[in-house]
């Protein structure tokens, strides 16, 4: 067996067999347009590539590999993302999971890559067995104060010129954790885009992705990524926050852009806002609410002996929905 990028009749076929799986509500072209265009950015040629696990011409297993920067302990450190493992159901119970994920691990070895992130949605058993271990992620409701307007600072649309700026407002906060991500400035225009062009795609109507920066001096110096989705026109609003960031370390500025967001429409009934949020990061404006994990589990684990993980606890993991994969 080998290791191989999915490409022609081979991708078709993994894109039928994962759509029932991975399609969230896309039509089966949306799901194929989808999966597309993200490997069309800018990021995505570079760092996202869709492998087969093929044995002779059958595709035994297959998944996505990502290639990302992320701090831990204080390092910048090159990572291997594992995303969508898949294992075409009659061929199930034979390993092949197990096989992808090492062959992946072995040529990211190879390469000078040091750790392996994955999000897993069958829980953290079967992955701990290959030697991943969980990482916590805080998830919280939101409340944000209100008082008589809205805060007199400039909120505007987050643009691709705002990369490097926002870029720089995330590492400057994941070099403070134990765990973080270390995006540049492709990654987040591709983070913003994946979002848009699932929102775009999806027939629903009741979704879309805000993008915002609060602008000092002719540059972001905060943002906040929003996914808002309701259940029926007129209905309250689910914000979730996918993605921010603020110079100033307490998050002051993104607490002030929720009040700016929230005042935009006072009759509105309040919006539900949540999110993955790390523990540290305590803007006054807003009061946390700690819920219960649900959905994926991040878990990590080291390739090579320079990388090494102690017990984590969620104060630790500098890490958002909004870059899960």
């Amino acid at each position: 067996m080998h290791l191989v990028p999915a490409t022609g009749d081979q991708l078709q076929h993994i894109l039928d067999e994962t759509f029932p799986l991975w399609g969230e509500g896309l039509s089966r072209r949306g799901y194929e347009q989808w999966n597309h265009a993200q490997q069309q950015t800018l990021w995505g040629q570079r760092h996202l590539t869709r492998l087969a696990l093929v044995d002779g011409d059958t595709v035994v297993a297959t998944a996505k590999r990502y290639d990302l920067t992320m701090t831990v302990n204080g390092r910048a450190t090159r990572t291997l993302g594992i995303g969508a493992v898949f294992t075409p159901k009659k061929l199930r119970g034979r390993g092949h999971a197990t096989a992808i994920v090492h062959a992946m691990e072995d040529a990211a070895r190879a390469d000078g890559v040091e750790a392996s992130l994955l999000f897993s949605e069958i829980g953290s058993a079967f992955y701990e067995k290959l030697g991943f271990t969980t990482v916590p992620v805080q998830t919280v409701d939101i409340a944000v104060a209100q008082g008589k307007g809205a805060p007199a600072m400039l909120v505007r649309s987050g643009e691709d010129r705002d990369a490097e700026h926002v870029a720089a407002l995330h590492a400057a906060r994941a070099t403070d954790y134990p765990v973080g991500l270390l995006p540049d400035a492709a990654q987040i225009i591709y983070s913003v885009a994946k979002k848009r062009l699932f929102v775009g795609l999806h027939p629903s109507r009741r979704r879309r992705i805000e993008y915002f920066v609060a602008e000092e001096g002719y540059q972001a110096v905060a943002y906040l990524l929003l996914y808002v989705s309701t259940e029926s026109t007129g209905a309250q609003e689910i914000w979730s926050v996918e993605a921010c960031g603020d110079r100033d370390p307490t998050g002051a500025r993104v607490g002030a852009m929720l009040q700016v967001l929230i005042a935009r429409n006072p009759a509105a009934p309040p919006s539900i806002v949540r999110g993955w949020w790390p523990a540290p990061l305590r803007p006054p404006q807003l009061t946390f609410t700690v819920r219960p994990h649900a959905g994926e589990v991040m878990m990590l684990k080291p390739l090579t002996s320079r990388v090494t993980l102690g017990r984590l606890t969620a104060p630790d993991v500098h890490y958002f929905h909004g870059d899960a994969f």
